[in-house]
């Protein structure tokens, strides 16, 4: 975990805020080619939304001097180019040209859930309280345009152009109101969380097979289209046990059951021969996608650090061989600080670019596996009757 948490400090966080920052424009780049260079292609408000979150966690961890300078630039030009104000709230764009021209005019609920969870920790690093007023007008304007209030849940996009639901963006709302709560307690978003947290209980998790589906129908039943229905990504399930798990620290109530069942799912079934994370599942443990995407490791690295928590065997393990996994099949190619975001289950690249959507994934692995050492090490060191490590 230390050569990996030393290569987010010492190749990725200086490469995307150079290569990775467009200076004259203050904001992050979308991509990069095989070579570092930047790809003219739309900037999604999402990108510069997560961006924002990692230079701001880096700057509160000492991981990077200009994280904080960055991560506020890159804020005000999304404020700039993205932002809609009106009577409802705040609203955002989905993507812009090179230029900074509206590309794509679409409300988005993924978008929004990352505005407020950038929103979140650019204020833990500035202490910029104007940002909490924003996160309350863009949150006013999720609730009233892209919550379904009849059934709960998000619809992906305002206006709606379906009906159909994913659990997707619900999830990254639900991480969004868990980070505004640790930022500005008591206004608030734990509340807002818990309906996320009751539709999980309520309508998400499958507690008989132990998973949680991707595709739904309005009122949450099974999805019409057979390629949909029974999606299940073991990615996702990582994901879910560590969300459970900050807000059971949160709320203060236990979730173990079916965050233990989440990952017992994932690791029983969503691993290769060779040790990669499978893109998709069925319900029944399944393959349905053999390929492997770059983040799910990462969830599974903050997902083991939550077992790991609750005493479960082998979350230690599980989590240094994400890290070495990481660090040996994705990692620090095509360049320095780069990586590559798919490959096929022989291994191949299935793109030829560089997101940088994904340093989000891989820089809140290293933080919370960081973090969780540190809280361990001080435990240890308090048993041992030493003086607690700070």
């Amino acid at each position: 975990m230390e050569a990996y948490c030393s290569w987010i400090v010492g190749s990725a966080l200086p490469v995307w805020s150079t290569l990775g920052f467009d200076a004259a424009a203050e904001r992050f780049r979308e991509r990069l080619d095989l070579r570092g260079a930047p790809l003219d292609v739309p900037h999604r408000a999402m990108v510069q939304a997560r961006q924002i979150y990692v230079y701001s966690h880096a700057h509160l961890l000492g991981w990077h001097d200009r994280g904080a300078e960055l991560a506020d630039q890159a804020m005000g030009s999304l404020e700039r180019d993205f932002a809609h104000e009106s009577a409802d709230g705040t609203s955002f764009a989905y993507s812009i040209d090179g230029r900074g021209g509206i590309a794509s005019d679409v409300r988005d609920a993924y978008t929004h859930a990352f505005v407020l969870f950038a929103i979140a920790w650019l204020h833990r690093s500035t202490g910029d309280v104007t940002l909490l007023t924003l996160a309350e007008r863009t949150d006013a304007f999720v609730r009233r345009h892209l919550v379904d209030a009849r059934h709960g849940g998000l619809f992906d996009s305002h206006p709606a152009t379906s009906r159909t639901k994913r659990q997707n963006p619900l999830m990254h709302l639900l991480e969004a109101y868990l980070a505004l709560e640790r930022t500005a307690p008591g206004r608030g978003w734990l509340a807002r969380a818990a309906t996320v947290i009751d539709l999980f209980k309520s309508r998400l998790f499958d507690r008989e097979r132990g998973v949680l589906r991707e595709h739904f129908t309005q009122d949450w039943s099974t999805h019409p289209d057979a390629t949909l229905s029974d999606v299940v990504e073991p990615g996702h399930l990582f994901e879910w046990v560590w969300l459970l798990d900050e807000y059971e620290q949160l709320a203060g109530i236990s979730l173990v059951e079916p965050r233990a069942a989440l990952h017992d799912f994932a690791v029983a079934h969503g691993f290769s021969a060779d040790g990669l994370v499978y893109d998709e599942l069925a319900s029944d443990g399944s393959v349905r996608k053999r390929s492997h995407r770059v983040w799910p490791h990462t969830e599974a690295i903050k997902a083991a650090g939550a077992r790991r928590a609750d005493g479960a065997p082998g979350a230690d393990a599980l989590a240094a061989t994400m890290s070495d996994t990481l660090l040996e099949r994705f990692l620090d190619r095509p360049f320095s600080g780069g990586w590559i975001d798919h490959i096929s289950p022989d291994g191949a690249p299935l793109v030829d670019y560089v997101p940088a959507s994904s340093l989000y994934h891989l820089m809140f692995a290293a933080s919370d596996a960081s973090a969780r050492s540190l809280r361990q090490a001080r435990l240890a060191t308090a048993d041992a009757g030493g003086t607690p490590v700070r």
